[in-house]
């Protein structure tokens, strides 16, 4: 008896890759996929170098992209063969391929475009070759995204993500001492190191689907001397609801200054008002805000 094949809508698309970043390259495979097929599978290869994300990170980003997100050991797959790793593709329901131009594939990266298009044939699996995504023609990946971080480059990583870099973490309890000299602070403990360096940032911070614009230090905040690096968010102009315990996402959007060590509490309070007023400026530049 002749097998029927799903139709388009009914069929599954995959991608698969590393995907630690969802970056503009990352989702411009997602779109072809979209345009395909009605369910997008994401299966992403870890444990391969340092992750831009946390793993929930990820499940957040992918939900928002509306597809379904499979993490799968690196130590699994490594040592397929590029004919076992498309059997592995029929166990995960792959019914369509969605892979980038200069995609490789198995042991030693033995595979590439011409063989998975040959194993998709043999296999009954439809490959979709995507070109490459470039900025600057110069091809968009997270190991150039992470030293553009690491620089302080935030605002040309942002580009490459396709959305500002962010991190979640917990609002802990600090030293209080920025509320006694007028500039309270949510101050967020981060589920990751950042690959960011130490310094003020014009950020938003999401909690309850709200964003709030501020400026942040993330640091150790030498002159007040915390004992683990801190995200330290004052939001100017508006009273923020108590968040002790919560989770929360910082958005970064520009890197304003290095962090450094003031002499007195007073050299401090000069410089938060000329971060605040920086930041201000920042917002009339890039997004027209006022005051």
């Amino acid at each position: 008896m002749e097998q029927v094949q799903p139709s388009k809508s009914q069929k599954s698309c995959c991608v698969v890759g590393k995907f630690e970043a969802f970056h503009r390259g990352h989702r411009r495979l997602i779109e072809r996929a979209k345009e395909i097929c009605t369910r997008v599978k994401v299966i992403s290869i870890r444990g391969i170098g340092d992750s831009i994300f946390t793993d929930e990170e990820r499940k957040e980003i992918a939900n928002e992209l509306n597809v379904e997100l499979l993490n799968v050991p690196f130590s699994e797959v490594k040592d397929f063969s590029p004919q076992e790793f498309f059997e592995k593709l029929k166990e995960w329901k792959c019914d369509v391929l969605v892979v980038g131009e200069d995609w490789r594939f198995g042991k030693n990266r033995k595979g590439d475009v011409k063989t998975a298009k040959a194993l998709g044939k043999s296999s009954g699996i439809e490959i979709f070759v995507v070109p490459v995504e470039t900025e600057g023609k110069e091809k968009i990946g997270a190991s150039r995204i992470r030293e553009l971080l690491s620089l302080g480059k935030v605002e040309e990583a942002n580009k490459l993500l396709g959305f500002p870099y962010f991190a979640a973490g917990v609002v802990v309890r600090g030293s209080s001492k920025g509320r006694e000299i007028g500039f309270p602070t949510v101050n967020v403990k981060p589920f990751k190191e950042l690959p960011l360096p130490f310094g003020v940032y014009a950020v938003n911070l999401i909690f309850d689907e709200k964003t709030s614009r501020g400026v942040a230090n993330y640091g150790k905040a030498p002159t007040l001397k915390n004992s683990e690096p801190l995200i330290e968010v004052f939001v100017p102009g508006e009273k923020l609801p108590s968040l002790y315990g919560r989770q929360v996402k910082v958005e970064f959007l520009k890197f304003l200054r290095p962090e450094k060590r003031f002499s007195s509490v007073d050299e401090l309070i000069k410089q938060i008002k000329l971060d605040v007023e920086n930041l201000k400026e920042f917002w009339r530049s890039e997004v027209g805000a006022g005051e």
